[in-house]
């Protein structure tokens, strides 16, 4: 090898392994160092580490000049930094999406569970009605031994009245101005000239109503005083108690279902047992307001125009009424039995009678008048009757100087009625009352057989219906000749 090529051979090596490493080699191929017997064993282990560095230094300048390669074949070191740009930006962007969709996830997941819990326990119902609905507390014992459902959540009542939670919310959710209206409303005539309005509950409020009265108010036990909405019980019934007597005291409470309010049906469901959330959704269902129908823009809206009231015309109020009067009816019939009177109540119609003429009002009238107003009810001042046996007195529209009987004005104007069903027709006499003349017939017939039972075999001139001359019976389509005028 010559002179030229030992010196080009040296440059490679130096450049490859370093110029010390290059000159340890020289010196122990010339003979200049050799290794003592001391250190041979140092020799041997710097040698193998020497050895191992040249070959991991042999493999980075390997990846070295790799990457200058790649380097050097990038000809748009421009367009390469936005290439790693590019796919830096869609690592964050792949991320921040993972993220949006993990929270978009979880608030689904939040709002199902708040749907779930509004539905359990709807925290909100409509203004003025909603203050009270905690779902916590109650008296689970009590419900127990009325023998009453346990309910403690809105779920609950859904589930038991057969309506999901929603449909339960539909229901009685409380709104100053609606598109719909739960009830059909119309009024009848009174007795007085006026009219009467009857709010009748449509088909799914009313499936509701009948729930609640059959589960949760038939169970609840009333006073025996009261003689109204109670099976066994009649008009007749109640009259039969005063029969006779020598003062007979009617007095007729002033718009008995509207002053019953929300807030003391409430109440009486929270003296059940049941807590407040559930107390308020069940006097939502048995209450309602009063409402007017208007129409502004071509948009039909019913407006409330009162507060939340027992509606007249839902079954669930006379029994609500009886529930709730049991302490009035307590403490009037206990003032009448100390001082010798007979006390009965038949829905708004109060009534005492006493045997004896010479009986003391001024303290006594003056008492029911104070337990009554104690009792949140007011006295119809113009409907107060005290009535003696020189007058004729009446009890729920009966009657009474002797046995109980429908008056003769009351039977006159149904022989009338029954004599233009003869003369025109059942159907002219049905446009003229504006409903079915057949089965007000059957009806009032049906009524004045439970009212007077005796009058059937009586003399037929006291029998209404009577003509003189011989006629067939006129026919009301009713089973039986005793609903017959002409067999009557």
């Amino acid at each position: 090898m010559s002179d030229q090529d030992r010196r080009a051979d040296l440059r490679a090596r130096i450049k490859k392994y370093g110029r010390q490493a290059v000159t340890l080699e020289e010196m122990l191929r010339l003979g200049f160092w050799p290794p003592e017997s001391l250190v041979a064993d140092q020799r041997e282990r710097s040698l193998a580490e020497l050895h191992l560095a040249q070959a991991e230094l042999s493999d980075l300048r390997a990846a070295i000049a790799k990457v200058e390669g790649q380097i050097s074949d990038a000809h748009d070191l421009d367009a390469l930094i936005a290439e790693i740009r590019k796919r830096r930006i869609a690592r964050v962007h792949a991320l921040r999406e993972q993220r949006r969709a993990e929270k978009l996830r979880q608030q689904q997941e939040r709002s199902q569970a708040d749907k779930q819990r509004r539905r359990e326990r709807p925290p909100f119902l409509g203004h003025g009605v909603s203050a009270g609905l905690q779902y916590q507390g109650g008296d689970a014992a009590r419900v127990a031994s009325l023998g009453l459902p346990a309910l403690t959540t809105a779920s609950d009542i859904a589930a038991a009245i057969g309506i999901d939670a929603s449909a339960l919310t539909w229901l009685t959710y409380h709104r100053g101005a609606a598109t719909i209206d739960h009830y059909h409303r119309f009024t009848i005539p009174k007795r007085g000239g006026s009219t009467r309005v009857i709010s009748s509950p449509k088909r799914r409020l009313r499936l509701a109503q009948r729930w609640l009265l059959q589960a949760i108010l038939t169970p609840i036990p009333v006073h025996d005083a009261a003689m109204a909405f109670r099976p066994a019980r009649s008009i007749a019934q109640n009259a039969a108690l005063h029969q006779g007597r020598a003062i007979v005291i009617r007095i007729d409470l002033k718009d008995f279902f509207p002053s019953i309010n929300f807030r003391r049906v409430k109440g009486l469901f929270q003296s059940f047992g049941y807590n407040e959330g559930v107390s308020s959704i069940l006097a939502l269902l048995a209450t309602e307001v009063p409402r007017l129908a208007v129409t502004l823009d071509g948009d039909r809206r019913f407006v409330s125009i009162g507060d939340r009231q027992l509606p007249q015309g839902a079954c669930t109020s006379p029994a609500l009424t009886n529930i709730l009067c049991r302490t009035l009816d307590a403490r009037l019939q206990a003032v009448a039995r100390s001082a010798g009177f007979t006390y009965s109540r038949y829905a708004d119609d109060i009534v005492f009678s006493h045997p004896n003429s010479g009986a003391a009002l001024g303290c006594f009238l003056t008492l029911v008048q104070r337990i009554i107003g104690e009792e949140s009810f007011v006295i119809n001042e113009k409907k107060t009757r005290i009535m003696r046996p020189q007058h004729r007195q009446t009890v729920t529209g009966l009657v009474v100087n002797q046995e109980p009987h429908l008056s003769r004005t009351d039977l006159r104007r149904f022989r009338a009625f029954l004599h233009h069903c003869e003369t025109e027709g059942f159907d002219a006499m049905s446009t003229k009352l504006g409903k079915n003349a057949r089965a007000y017939a059957k009806g009032y017939l049906s009524f004045l057989h439970m009212v007077s039972p005796k009058r059937r075999s009586t003399s037929p001139r006291s029998i209404p219906g009577y003509t003189r001359q011989a006629k067939p019976p006129l026919d009301l389509g009713v089973v039986g000749p005793a609903f017959q005028v002409g067999a009557c």
